[in-house]
């Protein structure tokens, strides 16, 4: 292990077992089998692996920690939504600890197994990475909130906007401004029920539904859009609609939009989602559907707080969006 410490993580690969059942057996979990425990315990003696003191002590008593793992800060949407959980656990005695992954799928196994050592009261994970099989571990281990994800298992708790919905309101919204083709531009995420796929599914509805086609164009993943977008490049031309899959990919599209003399509300159409800053930078006044980061926030503490308090049935909040109308969706297309 070259000279570093033994981890969670190498004591489950020597006993076989998974990440989330080693940090039962560190909690002293009655639910874990007495056959897997003897597994566990001879791997952490093999290894010399010491339970982090902090969460031994932390195991006597309820922590007001809650361990909020987020995909990073590229996008403003996570930082907005980081801060709108800061208040909401503040405003119920929680303190949350935050843990940007840079989109890793690894560094979001550490970071929850830090948490887990540090014995938070609950997991709050924001559009993660991890499988559907993965996440209900962690939701027997500790009470845990999906953010932002259209699915989760039924012990994990979820949070999250009508994603499929929202994409059929922008599509038809371009439609009404009268922008045709309308096209749709995002990533392609491997987490089920992620929203890279529900709002690329609206758009294909709304669209099916018209009678008109569907071109569905990847950008590289929570990147900047790159030039050219293979295929997408000769359909920018006056009367195009593009819907982005954030903001983000909206500002840098509106940026490549530019070089090519084309204006958003004047010559093309273009909406994102998020609603965050973003939609009021470049000098763009951009049209975003608004997920109400604040009510997320507050609903994921909420469930945090019902599950400490014994509940045990999964929950499922959605909250409402709003689509905001702005100027690069005026509808002013140059013939």
């Amino acid at each position: 292990m070259d000279g570093r410490p033994p981890t969670q993580a190498d004591v489950a690969r020597l006993a076989g077992v998974s990440r989330p059942l080693v940090s039962l057996v560190v909690r002293n979990d009655p639910r874990v089998s007495p056959e897997r425990r003897r597994a566990v315990e001879k791997a952490m003696a093999d290894l010399g692996y010491r339970a982090n003191a902090a969460a031994r002590s932390l195991a006597r008593s309820r922590s007001d920690l809650i361990g909020v793992v987020l995909p990073g800060f590229a996008n403003h949407f996570y930082g907005e939504l980081a801060e709108a959980l800061r208040t909401a656990g503040e405003e119920r005695g929680y303190v949350p600890l935050l843990a940007s992954i840079a989109e890793d799928a690894d560094r979001e196994v550490s970071a929850i197994e830090r948490f887990l050592e540090l014995r938070v009261c609950g997991l709050i994970l924001v559009s993660p990475l991890l499988d559907m099989a993965t996440l209900g571990e962690y939701g027997e281990v500790s009470p845990t909130v999906v953010l932002t994800r259209n699915r989760a298992p039924a012990s994990v708790d979820l949070v999250h906007s009508d994603d499929r919905a929202n994409g059929r309101l922008v599509t038809e919204h371009l439609r009404a401004q009268g922008y045709d083709p309308i096209v749709y531009l995002g990533y392609e995420r491997p987490a089920e029920g992620d929203s890279s796929r529900e709002r690329r599914l609206g758009y294909a509805d709304a669209q099916e539904a018209a009678g008109r086609p569907v071109q569905v164009f990847t950008a590289a993943r929570h990147g900047a859009v790159p030039e050219p977008v293979a295929g997408l490049e000769e359909l920018l031309a006056p009367g195009v609609g593009i819907i982005c899959h954030n903001d983000r990919v909206a500002i840098a599209m509106a940026s490549r939009l530019e070089s090519l003399g084309l204006r958003p509300g004047v010559d093309v159409g273009l909406a994102g989602f998020d609603n965050t800053a973003l939609t009021h930078t470049l000098g763009v006044s951009l049209t975003s559907v608004d997920p109400d980061v604040a009510a997320m926030a507050r609903a994921a503490v909420d469930l945090i707080d019902q599950r400490t308090a014994g509940r045990v049935e999964a929950a499922e909040v959605v909250v409402p969006s709003r689509l905001v109308e702005r100027d690069s969706t005026r509808g002013n297309v140059r013939s």
